[in-house]
């Protein structure tokens, strides 16, 4: 191989180029070594940008030229040396280096990436393009994964395509901060680009060469998709999806290969053994387990565990209902010691006439709001559906049994309001198939022209400006940039001032106050909230327990406005899931590493507060254990309405396995379970999977009577 430098021009060109990458690594350097750095390896960090900058003079300025003779073989090894570099460029973005692996790890995630090379070249025929298409797409792939995982705590997943228009209607309330990884990760993916430019694209010369050359390309590609989709050669040899924590799974063996091994779960298969015609004998025949006649009036008593519920609302005395999903709505003091300055919950926490309330258990952390409101409202529980869908994109595209459904069978209205854009999580198409007849979104409540301005600038002040002006009560509609809890709460009750007397009144809810994007301060937001016991600073974490308080002073204000109605009322708030603050805090709220939790622990993460509230005598209860898939069911034995038949096996199954969500299970002793544990209650899973497949996905064959009121 022979070098020789470049002309004068290109030598200026790269002494220029080194010295501004060298120049801006020492300008952040504070991003490696600063109090806030989150690594003990920043030092040697800085050194790699440094050195990164001074390599990138002779990828510039120097020439290389190879031998005829062994072109080829020097192109092809340095083609087959690239997936390393981008196995590294794609990992530091993920806060690792592939000498972190073990050798098995990094054999494995490097014939995926070398997967992708093939596949590109093949199509392509040239090694350099190949390089250039799949080093580009992986750097944006691993600022996307970055970003996410930094703002909702769960990295990027592939069901998270479907939903990108929903995360970027949002994405402005975050802060694009820059960081090391940032840094490191793009001065690498920029020599990359430099190496590959030397890199030429030589063909063997016969015939039969190019043939047995591409055929053994075609060959290894088949055999890895294979065993990789078809087998379940990956599971046996231990990489799967930590279903547990995706997170912890993408830090641990690599980020790309795990998102990768995501797309083999996102298609939902039937349960094993599934039979359409069985279905109705798994209600009938637990229903019968448990001591309830299929065919009488009576159901479990979700709270008591004796089969002595009946209905007791009549037509014409049914309470009117209202049920609220509040965005990003947690209590973090239930994970640990926490204390503030004052209570950031004062009315919840000591609200308990006519009150059941304790914490839910839902599918989702820091983001994935949909998936906690699926369960909410149908039953249906996301355990049993590939890890990081999201239904209401992906398997609701036909009419779908819920709560709503049975409302409407029993006379109510049926409205939704989730001051937020209408097309968020594509609800304006499934609401619809839930039942709902009207769907009042931030379309409905803020004019068309004064959005268009607010989308085109982000400038909250004006956007609020704009509203004062419009609006008599304009000045109290936004905390932040999203509507309040307050003025939220007002809306229902102006609704249900101009409601149809003739019918029981029922609204469906989805806050938006406290959204993420909490690293921003606005000057409508007043923080009153601080921690006082920890000893790290987590500015985030203040101000969403400051923006707690204030959704705990919309509700007081909420239930007060019912306690003086005449007519029977029963409002349900649950949380949809924890807010993305810091991880520090998380972790030290914990005292542990968030990698390292036990099953206990993590169950924790995914806790949010339910309040079932009534302005009539109701018995009390301090509810332990329950996920969000049981929860209507119990707003349902509350308000003493019929149930359907797969409500009354909901609440059968509920006796046995309280929870089920995401992290595992939680059995009537509060013994946890991963999900990935052999438990006592295997059959019983399975058939509730197989009862839910039914209603959810097998349109076709559907038991309609099993889901609808008769």
């Amino acid at each position: 191989m022979h070098f020789e430098f470049c002309g004068k021009k290109v030598k200026i060109l790269a002494t220029a180029v080194t010295a501004f990458i060298i120049i801006f690594v020492a300008a952040h350097w504070k991003l490696y070594l600063g109090e806030d750095v989150e690594t003990e390896f920043g030092p040697i960090l800085l050194a790699l940008s440094i050195i990164g900058g001074i390599a990138a003079w002779p990828l510039i300025a120097v020439r290389a030229s190879v031998n005829d003779r062994y072109k080829m073989l020097v192109n092809t090894i340095f083609f087959f040396i690239m997936p390393i570099l981008t196995m590294q460029m794609v990992e530091c973005f993920n806060d690792k280096f592939i000498w972190n692996f073990s050798v098995k790890t990094g054999i494995s995630n490097y014939l995926i990436y070398l997967v992708f090379y093939l596949i590109i070249w093949l199509i392509s025929g040239r090694y350099h393009l190949t390089g250039l298409i799949i080093n580009i797409v992986l750097y944006v792939w691993a600022l996307v994964n970055y970003f996410i995982e930094l703002f909702r705590g769960t990295p990027f997943l592939p069901a998270d395509i479907i939903s990108a228009k929903t995360g970027l209607s949002v994405a402005d309330g975050y802060d694009f901060a820059l960081s090391w990884e940032i840094i490191l990760g793009s001065i690498i993916f920029f020599l990359i680009y430099l190496i590959n430019k030397h890199i030429k694209s030589e063909r063997p010369k016969k015939l039969k060469y190019k043939v047995s050359w591409k055929c053994a390309c075609a060959a290894y590609l088949a055999v890895i998709l294979i065993s990789f989709f078809f087998t379940d050669f990956s599971a046996n040899t231990g990489y799967k999806p930590d279903f547990w924590n995706q997170a912890r799974g993408y830090h641990k063996t690599g980020s790309f290969f795990n998102f990768c091994l995501n797309t083999k779960y996102l298609k939902v298969r039937k349960p094993s053994g599934y039979d359409a015609g069985e279905v109705e004998d798994i209600v009938y025949d637990t229903l019968e387990d448990y001591g309830v006649d299929p065919e009488g009036d009576t159901s479990l008593n979700i709270l008591t565990g004796e089969d002595d519920y009946v209905a007791t609302a009549t037509e014409g005395n049914y309470p009117n209902i209202i049920y609220i999903m509040n965005e990003s709505f947690a209590d973090l003091g239930n994970m640990g010691d926490l204390e503030t300055n004052e209570d950031y919950m004062p009315f919840i926490h000591n609200l308990t006439e006519n009150t059941i309330k304790g914490y839910l258990s839902v599918p989702v952390f820091g983001a994935g709001t949909s998936n906690s409101e699926f369960e909410a409202l149908t039953g249906d529980t996301i355990a049993f559906l590939p890890s990081g869908c999201n239904v209401y994109q992906l398997y609701i595209k036909k009419e779908t049994p819920s709560i709503v459904s049975s409302l409407i069978s029993l006379g109510y209205s049926h409205v939704a309001l989730h001051p937020y854009y209408r097309d968020g999580w594509n609800r304006s198409t499934v609401y619809p198939l839930l039942g709902f007849s009207d769907f009042i979104s931030l379309e409905d409540i803020v004019d068309e022209d004064i959005l268009d301005e607010y989308e085109s600038t982000s400038n909250v002040t004006e956007y609020e400006e704009n509203l004062k002006e419009r609006y008599a009560d304009g000045g109290d509609m936004l905390l932040r940039r999203f509507i309040s809890d307050a003025y939220d709460y007002s809306m229902i009750e102006d609704m249900y001032e101009d409601r149809d007397p003739d019918q029981p009144f029922f609204i469906f809810n989805v806050t938006m106050q406290n959204h993420g994007g909490y690293t921003v301060s606005y000057s409508n937001f007043n923080q009153q909230i601080y921690i006082t016991n920890m000893e790290g600073e987590y500015p985030m974490a203040n101000r969403y327990l400051s923006l707690v308080k204030e959704s705990d002073s919309a509700f007081e204000s909420l239930v007060e406005y019912f306690s003086n109605v005449d007519e029977p009322t029963v409002i349900c708030m649950f949380g949809d899931h924890l807010p993305s603050v810091e991880t520090a805090f998380y972790e030290e709220l914990l005292g542990s590493d968030l990698d390292e939790l036990t099953t206990e622990q993590e169950q924790l993460r995914y806790e949010t507060p339910f309040i079932i509230w009534a302005n009539y005598d109701i018995e009390e209860a301090e509810v332990d254990n329950i996920s969000s898939n049981y929860l209507h069911v119990l707003l349902e034995q509350t308000a003493g309405l019929p149930m359907t038949q797969y409500d009354k096996y909901l609440a059968a199954v509920y006796q046995t396995v309280p929870v089920i969500d995401t992290v595992g299970y939680k059995d009537a002793d509060g013994t946890c379970y991963s999900a990935n544990d052999e438990t006592p209650f295997e059959t019983l899973l399975h058939e509730y999977n197989c009862v839910e497949y039914n209603m959810l996905l097998d349109k076709k064959d559907r038991k309609d009577e099993l889901f609808y009121l008769n």
